[in-house]
């Protein structure tokens, strides 16, 4: 799949849509298409919610909850967020389809009392026992006492004709003075550091007995942290299918809010997938271009073969027929007019884009191209991008190749767009019911492709005028046209 969205330049698409999920997840969605589409629709039409938070992947939690092992705070942490995610939807969602779906996630009392437990840092509540309180006072007043002693420290003279300067670095989470080389003969205890200046980060002597009674206290919580945590997963473990249902649901609604998200950060739409193979594009523009010319484009017929000016969108025109059928295909959000565009449903879309030569596989540029379309025979119900269709081989002897082979290919339920700089191929096909064509116009007064398109005619390449425009010396292109007009006559 990653490659693609490569083929159809839509990489950059699908890693800038990737930051608004909560997690990573594949971009396809299980289940009914159009279920999906509604409610997406519907929180579409909504006002901003609460953005999810993100959390990991919790399959490893779930398969270690089921052999009664006992989880991490953070990976229980990780459950509370996605519950209490839950349950505000459960507030706030009471309409519609979504708030019937919301509204049918029934959370287990203990489960909702395990979530009281926890402060939005994923710190267990002093509440919970008078032993955290405790604790976490007492860990204050060594911290204050800490600091109270490096303060007076770095008053003392002597000291502070050592110091780098007057602060109180926290280097692996302990206190410590930044000093000078020498400092041993004013000021007892040990390096923990350097600096990239050369300086010594050192915890003091006179820190050792506060440092011991926090090592003690922090070793105190995390004894009573792990008598919680094996409470706690010892309830999950018997909550454990409600588990895995609710951090599925919590991703079928991340696929939800990240899809509208990006769509309302973008100004897109959605389009639903209809029966049927016919495309129609209305004011569709591809992700990657900047400043694009909107496409509109009726392609009813099974194949659609473009032809034209050299640099006049062809590639681009075909990867965008591919790209919007693929975005709809998975319910993602394109710039185009949903209410006069139509788009089929396809089983699998293929992009022989590529020239696939590769000297390593000792594999020709035909040989290649035959590999892959090779693979299309064993295909049904396919969306299929060719470009430069009769890449390396004689045109005319692969003009003859390609005719029966997309002819066959018809007959599969196919529905293929194809690029070419070769008019045989047109021409031979141009007779067929179920063959379109389309070519790229050129402006012949200002010398440039218009980037627009032309039903029904089989375009001229201009690939002097071409040429010219990219540089190609004014005397090369003239005795170029010379040797061309003499082999027509």
């Amino acid at each position: 799949m990653e490659k693609l969205f490569s083929k159809l330049d839509l990489a950059d698409y699908a890693s800038s849509f990737k930051h608004f999920l909560a997690r990573q997840k594949p971009l396809f969605m299980e289940g009914d298409a159009n279920l999906h589409y509604k409610l997406i629709h519907e929180l579409l039409m909504r006002d901003r919610l609460k953005p999810l938070p993100e959390v990991p992947s919790l399959d490893v939690s779930l398969m270690h909850l089921s052999k009664m092992g006992v989880l991490r705070l953070q990976e229980i942490f990780a459950f509370v967020q996605i519950i209490n995610y839950m349950q505000y939807l459960k507030n706030i969602l009471n309409d519609q389809s979504l708030g019937e779906w919301i509204q049918r996630i029934l959370i287990p009392s203990e489960i909702t009392h395990i979530c009281g437990y926890f402060d939005d840092k994923g710190e267990l509540k002093a509440s919970v026992d008078e032993q955290f309180a405790s604790i976490a006072q007492s860990l204050k007043m060594v911290k204050d006492e800490m600091n109270s002693t490096l303060r007076r420290l770095i008053s003392t003279e002597k000291v502070a004709l050592y110091l780098a300067d007057k602060q109180i670095h926290y280097i692996n989470n302990q206190e410590a003075l930044l000093v000078r080389g020498g400092f041993n003969h004013v000021l007892k205890g040990n390096v923990i550091g350097r600096s990239s200046s050369g300086f010594f980060y050192v915890v003091p002597e006179a820190l050792s007995k506060l440092v011991s009674r926090e090592s003690e206290l922090l070793d105190r919580k995390e004894e009573l942290t792990y008598k919680y945590a094996k409470q706690i997963s010892s309830v999950f473990t018997k909550q454990l299918k409600f588990l895995g249902f609710i951090n599925k649901e919590f991703d079928r609604f991340d696929a939800y809010y990240a899809r509208v998200a990006y769509a309302k950060s973008k100004g897109m739409a959605f389009v639903l997938p209809s029966r049927g193979t016919q495309i129609k594009l209305s004011d569709f523009a591809h992700p990657a271009l900047t400043q694009p010319k909107p496409i509109a484009i009726d392609f009813s017929k099974q194949v659609l073969m473009i032809t034209g000016v050299n640099a006049g969108g062809k590639t681009m025109l075909l990867k965008s027929i591919l790209s919007a059928a693929l975005l709809a295909k998975y319910l993602l959000p394109m710039k185009i007019d949903p209410t006069r565009s139509t788009i089929g449903s396809f089983k699998e879309l293929f992009a022989i884009l590529d020239d696939p030569q590769n000297v390593k596989n000792d594999i020709s540029t035909f040989a290649g191209r035959m590999s892959e379309f090779s693979k299309l025979f064993a295909k049904k119900n396919a969306l299929v991008g060719v470009d430069e269709i009769e890449l390396g081989t004689d045109a005319d002897e692969a003009a003859n190749l390609f005719k029966v082979m997309i002819e066959k290919l018809l007959d599969k339920e196919m529905k293929i767009v194809i690029t070419t700089h070769h008019k045989r191929l047109a021409s031979m096909l141009a007779t067929h019911p179920q063959v379109e064509l389309l070519a790229a116009i050129y402006d012949e007064k200002s010398e440039r492709p218009t980037y627009g398109f032309l039903k029904g005619t089989i375009g001229k390449s201009y690939a002097f005028e071409t040429a010219l425009r990219y540089g190609i010396p004014q005397g090369v292109i003239a005795e170029a046209r010379t040797l061309y007009e003499i082999g027509r006559a």
